[in-house]
C-alpha cells in the first residue's frame, strides 16, 4: 500500500460497498464452519450411534490434520503469484474453493451406517475434505483484512461490519437447520434426509455469499505488484512467528477463547434436549437466537471499548463478561432463565473474534517494522495451528465427562442426574476456567493501546519514505 493510499484511509471513510461486499464474507465463513461445527457431533454420535471412544479418536486425528494444513496454506498462499483465478495471491485460492466447499456440505451427513469403523472411517474422511476446502476459502479471506485496511479507522469500520455480518451468519448456522431437522436428536431414518437437505442449502447460501465477497469485496494487487520471495515457507513459518514473544503470548488467550467457540455449538442440542428438557430443534433455535441477536450491541459495545482502551484491554474486559456469563448457566435447568442468560452471554460472544483479529493485526504490523514484509497468512496460519488443536481439548473434555458419568453410548433415553449435571459442567465451569486461563496469558501480552500507536506511526513514517 502507498503512503497516499494509507493517508486517505487515515482521513476517509471505507466505501460502503467495499466494506459490506467484504465483511459478507463473513457469513460464507460462518456458516461453513459453524453450522459444520454445530451439527457434526450430534449427527455422528446420537443419530448415527457412533460410540464416544471413536468420535473422540477421530476428533484428535481431524484436529491435528486441521491445525498443520493451516500454516501450510498460509505459507502457500504467502508465496503464490498468479494471473489465474482472476490473479493475486489470496483471490485464486478462494475462487478454487467456492465450489468444493459448497458441495462437500451435503456430503457431511450421506454416512455409510452399519461397521462402528467404516462410519468412524468416514466421518475422518469427510470432516478432513471439509476442512481443506474451508482453509483454502477462510485462511485467505482473513488474511486481506490487514493488507487490504491497514489503518486503526479502516479496520474499526470493516471490523464492526466483519462482526455485524458474522452475527447474520451464526444465526443462518444456527436457526436455519431447525427449519428442515424436527429433533436434532430423533429417529435416524428421518432425520438423515433432514440433516442432508440442511446441507444443501447450507452449500447454496455459501456460494452466492461468497461470489458477492469475491466481485465486490476484494481489492488485492495485480500479480506483478507483489514480491513472493520475500514471504517464508512452512517451517520458516514456524521458526519465525514462534520466536516472536507476544504472539506466542497471545495465542494462549486466543485458544482459550477457540476452546469455548468450539465446546459450546457442539453441545447445545444436547443441553437443550437433556438438561432444558426441550427436545424440539425450535427450542434450541430460540436460544442460539437469542445469544446471537444479543452480539449486535455486543459488538458496538466492544468497538467503543476498542477505541478507548484499544485491543489488548479491550479483549481482557470480553473474556472476564463471558466467563461470569457462561457460569451462571450452571444454576439452572430452567428453559426459561437459560434463554434470559444467553443475553450476557451473546453479548460477550461477539468481543473475542472482534479482539483476535485486531490484535493479530497489531502484531503482523510490528512485525513488518523489523522484516519489512507483510506475513498475515504465516501468522493467521500458525495461530490456526493452535486454535484448531482446541478441538482436542474440547473432545477429551466430552470423552472425560461422558466416560466418567457413563454415557458412552447414546443410546441412553432418558440421562441420570449425574449425566445430566455433566452437560452443565461442560456448558458453564469448562469454558469459565478456559477463559481464567487465557486471562492469565493476555496479562502477559505487551502490545496494548500505546504500543500499537506508536507501531502505527512508524509504519506511516515508512510508507512516506
Amino acid at each position: 500500500m502507498t503512503s497516499q493510499e494509507s493517508d486517505f484511509q487515515e482521513k476517509h471513510d471505507v466505501p460502503r460497498l467495499l466494506r459490506n461486499s467484504f465483511a459478507i464474507g463473513e457469513i460464507s465463513d460462518v456458516v461453513a464452519y459453524q453450522g459444520f461445527s454445530f451439527l457434526i457431533f450430534t449427527f455422528y454420535y446420537v443419530i448415527c450411534g457412533l460410540n464416544v471412544n471413536l468420535v473422540t479418536i477421530v476428533y484428535i486425528i481431524w484436529s491435528i490434520y486441521n491445525a498443520f494444513n493451516d500454516p501450510l496454506f498460509g505459507a502457500i498462499s504467502d508465496k503464490t503469484v498468479t494471473r489465474r483465478f482472476g490473479g493475486g495471491r489470496r483471490r485464486p485460492w478462494m475462487v478454487a474453493a467456492l465450489i468444493p466447499l459448497a458441495v462437500v456440505m451435503f456430503f457431511l451427513f450421506t454416512p455409510p451406517l452399519g461397521n462402528q469403523i467404516i462410519l468412524a472411517l468416514y466421518m475422518l474422511l469427510i470432516m478432513s475434505t471439509f476442512d481443506t476446502f474451508y482453509t483454502a476459502f477462510s485462511l485467505n479471506h482473513t488474511s486481506l483484512y490487514p493488507e487490504m485496511f491497514s489503518t486503526d479507522r479502516a479496520r474499526e469500520q470493516v471490523g464492526t461490519a466483519r462482526r455485524i455480518f458474522m452475527v447474520f451468519g451464526l444465526i443462518i448456522a444456527f436457526a436455519l437447520p431447525s427449519v428442515f431437522i424436527g429433533k436434532y436428536t430423533g429417529d435416524p431414518a428421518m432425520t438423515i434426509p433432514q440433516y442432508q437437505i440442511t446441507g444443501i442449502v447450507f452449500g447454496v447460501i455459501i456460494a452466492v455469499t461468497l461470489i458477492i465477497h469475491l466481485k465486490w469485496g476484494v481489492n488485492e494487487p495485480f500479480s506483478e505488484k507483489m514480491q513472493p520471495n520475500q514471504a517464508p515457507g512452512f517451517r520458516e513459518s514456524f521458526k519465525i512467528t514462534l520466536k516472536n514473544k507476544k504472539f506466542v503470548i497471545f495465542v494462549g488467550a486466543s485458544t482459550a477463547c477457540w476452546y469455548v467457540f468450539t465446546l459450546l455449538p457442539m453441545l447445545m442440542p444436547l443441553y437443550c434436549a437433556y438438561v432444558l428438557k426441550q427436545t424440539d430443534s425450535f427450542m434450541t433455535t430460540v436460544l442460539l437466537l437469542i445469544a446471537f441477536l444479543s452480539t449486535i450491541p455486543g459488538v458496538l459495545i466492544w468497538t467503543k471499548i476498542d477505541a478507548r482502551v484499544g485491543s489488548k484491554q479491550g479483549m481482557g474486559y470480553t473474556m472476564i463478561w463471558w466467563g461470569i456469563s457462561l457460569l451462571a448457566l450452571l444454576f439452572t435447568t430452567n428453559y426459561t432463565i437459560a434463554a434470559i442468560l444467553m443475553i450476557p452471554i451473546g453479548m460477550g460472544l461477539g468481543g473475542p473474534t472482534y479482539f483476535i483479529d485486531r490484535n493479530i493485526s497489531n502484531v503482523a504490523d510490528e512485525d513488518q517494522i523489523a522484516t519489512n514484509c507483510r506475513r498475515e497468512a504465516s501468522y493467521y496460519g500458525v495461530h490456526a495451528v493452535f486454535v484448531r488443536l482446541a478441538a482436542i481439548l474440547v473432545i477429551l473434555s466430552i470423552n472425560l465427562v461422558f466416560t466418567f458419568s457413563g454415557w458412552e453410548d447414546a443410546s441412553m433415553i432418558k440421562l441420570s442426574g449425574d449425566q445430566v449435571f455433566g452437560i452443565q459442567m461442560l456448558m458453564s465451569i469448562f469454558p469459565a476456567l478456559a477463559l481464567a486461563i487465557g486471562l492469565l496469558f493476555l496479562k502477559f501480552y505487551k502490545l496494548g493501546k500505546n504500543e500499537v500507536r506508536e507501531v502505527q506511526k512508524i509504519l506511516r513514517e515508512k510508507n512516506a519514505c
